[in-house]
């Protein structure tokens, strides 16, 4: 190797250090914060070694049903997830597949749908969840979270639909496949790293949702967004438990992303070597 290949390989690791403390930092103050006794969490300086304890994360299973609210979010999340991809991905090759001069009106009033602030419509939402009483049931967020990740799918999918050639699909319906047939065994593989992308953001959104969550649910459905804020109070802030908490949100959405990931890479390599 060269001295200019060595000096800009050199830049690019360092640049690559930098961005990985700026993104791991925060994720690393989390995770050390929540093994740290109470007396040392706010020390100055900061304690680097210290004895982890784990009484933070008894004390939050202790004094909340945690594990229920985690369960709770995992059904929305995954609901939402499920049917955003099912209708989305139907829309998303309707749009992309009927020729017609006012598609593309449709497509951007789907859009517009993704843009209405939450804060907007949640009241609306409480009343008519209310009025058909499906108030603080994970039911009522799946719905929520689906109004909000559908366009978002559907625009995600649009793009990758264009790309797969109608040749193969011609060619599929001159073998006797029916409409959908060639939708879930000709197109729809070849569109998997779209999925991919799309069910990462629809679970991203739908596990980190705060607001429809906290309006929404009560004790049967509240969600761990909602669960770990309650910590936070006027009369003290719960650091641990919340640090704790924390944490363990984070881990579903790492798994679930590196999960994806995996088929993303599949279909991206798939699609190359075609």
């Amino acid at each position: 190797m060269n001295r200019p290949n060595r000096r800009q390989a050199v830049l690019v690791y360092l640049l690559l250090a930098v961005v990985l403390i700026v993104f791991l930092t925060p994720i690393y103050i989390i995770a050390s914060s929540s093994v740290k006794p109470t007396p040392i969490m706010f020390q100055k300086p900061p304690a680097m070694v210290f004895t982890p304890t784990f009484e933070h994360y008894t004390q939050l299973f202790a004094t909340r049903p945690f594990a229920k609210f985690m369960l709770n979010s995992l059904i929305a999340a995954l609901g939402s997830t499920v049917f955003s991809l099912t209708f989305g991905s139907l829309a998303a090759y309707a749009i992309s597949r009927i020729r017609h001069k006012r598609m593309n009106d449709v497509a951007f009033w789907i859009l517009s749908m993704r843009m209405f602030p939450p804060i907007a419509v949640v009241v609306p939402y409480y009343i008519i969840f209310k009025a058909s009483g499906l108030l603080d049931t994970p039911l009522a967020l799946i719905i929520i979270y689906s109004t909000a990740n559908i366009p978002l799918t559907v625009w995600l999918m649009k793009g990758f639909f264009d790309e797969v050639p109608r040749a193969l699909e011609e060619a599929a319906a001159i073998d006797g496949y029916g409409l959908l047939q060639i939708f879930w065994y000709v197109t729809l593989p070849l569109a998997a790293p779209g999925l991919a992308v799309s069910a990462v953001f629809c679970f991203i959104f739908s596990w980190n949702e705060f607001i429809f969550a906290l309006m929404l649910t009560g004790s049967n459905a509240q969600t761990v967004t909602v669960a770990v804020m309650s910590f936070w109070s006027s009369d003290a802030v719960q650091w641990g438990r919340i640090m704790a908490g924390s944490f363990i949100i984070l881990i579903p959405g790492v798994i679930f992303v590196l999960t994806c990931q995996r088929w993303l890479v599949r279909g991206l390599t798939m699609g190359s070597v075609k």
